[in-house]
């Protein structure tokens, strides 16, 4: 009987925990809902406005970058590794003129085998029979040399008096901002106004009042070059005619600004 009367009180105790239990967490649950207003909210404020705003700034290009690519052939490497050397040689004297040494970089290069391959009878059964080993019959030896124009309406004409050296593969002047921090910088101030200005007008029509920032976002574009095609012009091309000055024209650097507002 002591036992019966034992194990009663222990379910009735352990009965009352869990209720205990069950109704704090319900009593939780229900100031959730009520704190939320409804499951699945997200966990923003409501009470925001989000604006936003564009800027955009003009800027003229202040440099020109060229891509120089020398090349010769010979019968042997080193032959024509001598004679790329030569008009490297002559090619960096003239640049050295009117270019600061940190604008020229060297690029790739490296020498290279040129190779013959014996003629193929016409192939009338599959598989083809192999056509032979190569041969090789010389070399090419080539580097490529980036240059950074300062003086921009100079760069055609630097272009045009490497020609004279024998060098057919110049590719540009592709016009650019050197430092667009700045106009990075303006055009962001501008598009902060705009979306400032865009938040007074709506809080006005919606009869509410603006609080502190709570969240500010920007995304800008990058300034794309403007590019000019790859020289191939000889010794006596360049010498009939000077080089005309090429038009820069005008990059535009955008920013756009995303404000998010606290409403009071």
């Amino acid at each position: 009987m002591e036992t019966f009367l034992k194990d009663k009180k222990l379910y009735i105790a352990i009965l009352i925990l869990l209720s205990v239990i069950s109704l704090f967490f319900i009593v939780k649950f229900i100031n959730e809902i009520k704190s939320n207003k409804y499951i699945g909210r997200s966990s923003e404020s409501p009470s925001v406005i989000r604006v936003s705003g564009k800027g955009k700034v003009k800027a003229t290009p202040d440099i020109a970058n060229l891509n120089i690519t020398i090349s010769k052939d010979a019968t042997t490497a080193k032959e024509a590794q001598k004679l790329l050397n030569k008009t490297v040689t002559n090619t960096l004297n003239y640049l050295k003129k009117t270019i600061a040494d940190k604008d020229i970089n060297s690029q790739y290069g490296g020498i290279s085998p040129k190779y013959s391959y014996k003629n193929r009878t016409t192939c009338t059964a599959y598989p083809c029979p192999p056509v032979g080993n190569p041969k090789i019959i010389g070399y090419t030896a080539s580097q490529t040399i980036k240059v950074k124009v300062r003086e921009v309406d100079n760069a055609n004409k630097i272009r045009t008096d490497l020609s004279g050296f024998g060098i057919t593969n110049i590719t540009g002047p592709d016009f650019s901002i050197d430092d667009p921090t700045v106009y990075q910088d303006e055009a962001r101030a501008i598009a902060i106004k705009k979306a400032k200005e865009n938040a007074i007008t709506l809080a006005k029509e919606l009869g509410v009042r603006l609080g502190s920032i709570t969240n500010f976002s920007e995304s800008n574009n990058s300034p794309r070059p403007i590019l000019y095609g790859t020289a191939m012009a000889s010794l006596k091309d360049a010498s009939a005619e000077s080089a005309p000055q090429l038009p820069k024209g005008e990059t535009t650097i955008t920013s756009n600004v995303t404000i998010t507002y606290q409403l009071k």
